[in-house]
């Protein structure tokens, strides 16, 4: 049998990725613009745009958090920028992904607005995007960078 090889490299928690992305998650549809904006303005992350977040109550209502919870917590998921509305909302969503010990902040446009959300919030996405964002990974690289030097292509 052949020996397959991937591209990827080691966790600190040890288990193996293959490519870990940013992510610009909102909390409602409401928020989607201001996550777009973020992707734009950051290279290396990506917004989740969607039509839910309001007018969800009981068991939908948990289903949508777990769901949210849930994407931010994948494990090819390096970081998550949670941008939403108002502050509960945005908090819980956070909350539940900080306890898987990814990195997490979240941002309301409530007695912000808009342009000062984005602003902040793309300023958080920055210092979670790698330094240099890989095209291809050797077999021996590691992410986050260590004291030695991963070989990039």
């Amino acid at each position: 049998m052949e020996k397959r090889k991937i591209f990827g490299y080691r966790r600190e928690n040890g288990t193996v990725g293959v490519c870990n992305h940013v992510l610009i998650l909102p909390v409602d549809d409401i928020s989607n613009a201001a996550c777009e904006a973020v992707a734009n303005n950051i290279k290396g992350t990506m917004a989740i745009p969607h039509s839910y977040g309001r007018l969800q109550f009981g068991e939908d209502l948990d289903l949508f958090f777990r769901t949210m919870i849930g994407t931010g917590s994948n494990p090819n998921v390096a970081a998550v920028v949670v941008i939403g509305i108002e502050e509960g909302w945005t908090k819980k969503i956070v909350d539940g992904i900080a306890k898987t010990g990814k990195p997490v902040k979240g941002f309301s446009i409530e007695r912000k607005g808009d342009i000062k959300t984005i602003a902040e919030a793309s300023w958080a996405a920055k210092e979670f995007v790698p330094p240099r964002l890989p095209t291809k990974r050797s077999a021996s690289s590691s992410w986050p960078p260590s004291t030695t030097t991963p070989t990039w292509s």
